[in-house]
């Protein structure tokens, strides 16, 4: 593999020689049926999968890279690690990587602003990454494009007479309408902007898309409520690594209630706020010994002074979540503002942990409340579920069990992500070319 260092954009040429040759390395013989090339464009680097659009970006990756040389252009906001780079670079023919630039992105921020255009999609646009992806497409041209967001849709606009996917994933424009109900002016007119012009894009306004994808049925309702009818728009759901998060035993006795989630994303802080203050006084005074446990990346100074409140304790990053789950005796996902598939609530159902969750958090998982997970509805409930389910060891471990023989049976990766292989791909995956548009 051949590595070009473009300080600051990471370019890299991987000719991936192992899928492409007669012969493998193994010694076996390969098909010598040239793959589809698919562009997917993600505005987070999809390794590690330690975050929601993480996991399902990273996931969809692999799954792609089975039947298609994949040509991987990802915006970041981090440096970028050895690690990933070796881990994006084995599933993927070409890698480019672009830091997000403060500075610039909100001169492209305020330039989205003043010419009435959604700002995420400006924010990030590099050039230098869209003059990669056009000298991608000049020098071998590719099959098909897969969206991974609304805010990477510029550099869709670049590729001609190829497939079009766009993975919405959630209806973002409703997300941005529901940070403007509570916040002041100016940020009350900034978010009601975002929601507005976003809406558009998602409408598909100012582009044919062949397909948009969402990630639930509630999501595929709430499009249609919000945005309106779009024959094009299909449903491809989320899964659950089983290996990752296996079952892990009763931790019994213990009175540890644990949130997971990066901590610098506004519904994640809202809810950690809302519970450590409305609920956890409500349940000390019944289960004196209960602790709560925030773990997450990138704790804002709100989060972490959290800290300070009796029988809170703010973790902050940990190297793997499965330790801290082990010790849990409940998980928690106490959102107020959620869109989509919560991955923190299948992961910790998957790791045989019972899950109490708001309302909006359940919504997008097709479980059964009282079965598989609790839902509270305020501080009282919440209070009574927890003290509950750590008290009462026998339902609890029903519950934890229940929970995971459901997410075996419905969210394995695989089986949710073939939909989005076949309106990727079509007949490729049988073999077939993908047929390119007249462009």
């Amino acid at each position: 593999m051949q590595i070009q260092w473009h300080v600051p954009l990471i370019a890299c040429d991987n000719p991936k020689s192992e899928i492409q040759n007669p012969k493998s390395k193994r010694g076996f013989t390969m098909s010598t049926t040239p793959r589809p090339r698919v562009l997917m464009l993600t505005h987070r680097m999809p390794y590690p999968p330690d975050r929601g659009d993480r996991i399902r970006s990273y996931h969809l990756l692999k799954k792609i890279c089975q039947h298609a040389d994949v040509s991987l252009a990802s915006m970041t906001e981090e440096a970028v690690t050895d690690e990933q780079l070796a881990v994006l670079s084995s599933l993927t023919t070409d890698l480019a990587i672009e830091p997000v630039r403060p500075l610039a992105s909100k001169f492209r921020a305020l330039g989205a602003l003043l010419t009435r255009e959604a700002i995420t999609p400006a924010v990030f646009y590099e050039k230098r990454m869209a003059d990669t992806i056009k000298q991608w497409h000049t020098t071998n041209p590719f099959d098909a494009v897969l969206t991974f967001c609304s805010g990477m849709v510029r550099y869709a606009r670049l590729v001609d007479g190829a497939r079009q996917i766009m993975d919405l994933v959630d209806v973002d424009s409703v997300k941005w309408d529901s940070y403007a109900v509570n916040a002041m002016p100016p940020r009350r007119w900034l978010y009601q902007h975002e929601a507005t012009y976003l809406r558009r894009v998602e409408a598909g306004v100012y582009d044919q898309f062949d397909a948009m994808t969402v990630v639930s049925e509630r999501e595929y309702k709430t499009y249609q409520h919000h945005v309106g009818a779009n024959p094009g728009l299909k449903v491809v759901g989320n899964g659950v690594d089983l290996d990752f998060f296996a079952p892990l035993p009763d931790a019994h006795g213990s009175k540890k209630i644990l949130f997971v989630g990066v901590l610098n994303y506004r519904p994640n802080v809202d809810a950690v706020k809302w519970f450590a203050q409305n609920v956890m006084p409500v349940l000390r005074e019944k289960c004196a010994d209960a602790t709560f446990e925030i773990v997450g990346r990138h704790p804002t100074q709100e989060v972490t002074e959290l800290g300070n409140l009796p029988g809170v304790n703010v973790i902050g990053p940990v190297d793997d979540v499965r330790k801290h789950m082990a010790d849990a005796g409940v998980v928690v996902a106490p959102l107020r503002i959620a869109r989509g598939v919560q991955n923190k609530v299948l992961e910790a159902m998957a790791s045989q942990r019972v899950v109490i969750c708001s309302p909006q958090a359940a919504e997008g998982v097709e479980a059964m409340d009282g079965s598989h997970y609790l839902i509270g509805h305020g501080p009282d409930q919440w209070a009574r579920h927890i003290e509950w389910i750590l008290n009462d060891e026998q339902r609890r471990t029903q519950m934890a069990s229940a929970a995971r023989q459901w997410v075996q049976q419905q969210y394995t990766w695989d089986v949710r992500l073939e939909p989005m292989l076949d309106l990727l791909l079509g007949k490729a995956v049988g073999g077939a070319s993908v047929t390119r548009h007249a462009a």
